[in-house]
């Protein structure tokens, strides 16, 4: 085997052979494979990939997991993930026209010739979606050299609307049971649920929570509660704090008012520490489900705009990385898909041309969807958000959930307050307290934040933590920051100085 130079860029996140991998193309295909050692792998956050040449012009993508522990996916999960991967991009490739990967080979241990699990792919044509999906705000600073391949709102429906036929024929990949799919002797079976609930944030480690295959939806939705039960009192909140929500660009009249909200977000949550209320789980008891025909159908988890491919005229040319997927009930695969990320709350036009898509593919087939399947999809949609921890605004979730079993606003901090008194409610707080970082190293990492940030900033940051500490109800969201910058306007000017 010829030496390989371990310095160049093709190796950044894995050693591996480079010679084995170009006689395996070369065998696969019949034809001479090359791949520049200069070019730097592109890394996403659950694999890395780099592109491999024919002497005709064709190109391959090879693939291979990063099970880095920052990732939460770990080497056994990894492997699992991989081998699901190819087995649904054979079965889809197979049964329908939706446009995704060939395999044309993939491992899921290093124990091959090219020493790292991977998978042998085809290239997707076109360009990622995600470079043309502009959001739009007031302010917001835009690459004037690219505003031309913008999408339009007319570009953005015709996208959701093919996404819509292209869910229609998922509609008819179905399956016996609630689960991931795996290749076995030429034959697919379904085994345990990989998907984002079940395996993301470490939760993959979680040897108590029963991951199916499931035979009923009922099941399946209880399996991404005990997940989410588990993973408030054991792993990292990061980010979800219940009741002070992440501020969105579309809740602010301008982009500047927004990186204020995010600055004041930031100076807030500095000192509260990251777990959610202990009673909080004990509320989402019921499940949204919603039985609509035979079978199971497949969903890819984790549908953004980074792994959507079009053309120039917005034609959807490829849709990638299925590693997550499974099947599904019917209502969760009908919830529109949120874009750019699968945690953004669908706007109305969007909602409109995906559900579009869905029947008019249905309708030439001479089939219907039932309307109640598609009210109950919208609930799904908060709830898998939420239990998946895939959300900036866990509270809102939480509340458009509670109002669709409730019928009628609630008052979501009187119900937390009529049970901290519970005695259970108080052990558990006891035992999150005792995870908390000691006192001296919250003090120091906030001296180190507002010293950079200002002490102005921390003066008004401690007034928002006593509201919160003296009133369990107290909600920081974007009602919050927004009076606040009014408030500081007209005191101190427009820019709050």
């Amino acid at each position: 085997m010829p030496a390989q130079p371990r310095d160049e860029n093709i190796f950044l996140h894995a050693e591996f052979d480079l010679h084995a991998l170009l006689c395996l193309a070369k065998r696969l295909r019949k034809r001479a494979c090359t791949c520049e050692l200069s070019q730097r792998p592109i890394g996403g956050s659950f694999n890395w990939t780099i592109v491999l040449s024919f002497d005709d012009g064709v190109e391959w993508i090879f693939r291979s997991p990063r099970t880095h522990r920052a990732y939460g996916i770990h080497d056994d999960a990894a492997a699992l993930l991989l081998a699901s991967e190819a087995a649904t991009l054979k079965y889809i490739k197979k049964h329908s026209s939706i446009p995704v990967p060939e395999v044309f080979y993939y491992s899921c241990t290093k124990s091959n010739e090219v020493g790292v699990p991977f998978i042998l792919m085809s290239k997707a044509p076109g360009s990622v979606l995600s470079t043309r999906w502009q959001a739009e705000l007031p302010g917001m600073p835009n690459d004037d050299t690219k505003s031309a391949q913008y999408l339009t709102q007319e570009d953005k429906e015709k996208v959701m609307k093919q996404l819509g036929a292209i869910t229609a024929q998922l509609l008819h990949l179905r399956v016996d049971k609630i689960g991931s799919l795996f290749e076995e002797e030429g034959s697919y079976t379904v085994k345990e649920c990989l998907s984002l609930g079940h395996m993301l944030h470490e939760r993959c480690t979680f040897e108590e929570i029963c991951r199916g295959p499931f035979d009923e939806e009922q099941d399946y939705y209880n399996s991404l509660l005990s997940a989410y039960r588990q993973h408030i009192q054991y792993l990292p909140m990061l980010h979800h704090i219940f009741f002070a929500p992440v501020p969105l660009p579309l809740e602010y009249r301008s982009y500047a008012s927004y990186l204020s909200a995010t600055d004041r977000w930031n100076d807030f949550v500095t000192p509260v520490p990251r777990r959610h209320d202990p009673h909080f789980h004990k509320r989402l008891r019921g499940t949204p489900t919603s039985r609509s025909g035979v079978g199971f159908p497949i969903r890819h988890h984790d549908l953004s705009t980074n792994n959507i491919f079009v053309d120039n005229d917005c034609n959807i040319t490829c849709i990638i990385d299925w590693q997550f997927a499974s099947s599904v009930p019917v209502s969760e695969l009908l919830a529109t898909p949120g874009m750019p990320h699968p945690r953004d709350q669908p706007e109305p036009f969007l909602v409109s041309a995906f559900r579009a898509g869905v029947t008019s593919h249905l309708e030439r087939e001479g089939e219907t969807i039932n309307p109640s399947v598609l009210e109950v999809s919208e609930k799904v949609w908060h709830f898998v958000r939420l239990t998946d921890m895939d959300a900036l605004q866990d509270y809102n979730h939480f509340a458009e959930l509670l109002m669709s079993v409730s019928k009628k606003p609630m008052d979501i901090p009187k119900l937390f307050r009529e049970q901290y008194n519970e005695k259970s409610i108080s052990e558990m707080l006891e035992v999150l307290a005792a995870d908390d970082d000691q006192q001296s190293d919250i003090a120091r990492r906030e001296n180190e934040y507002f010293s950079a940030v200002g002490r102005d900033r921390e003066a008004i940051s401690r007034k928002f933590t006593m509201a919160l500490e003296l009133n369990r109800g107290f909600i920081a969201d974007g009602r919050l920051w927004r009076w606040m910058e009014d408030a500081l306007a007209s005191t101190h000017g427009p820019n709050g100085s």
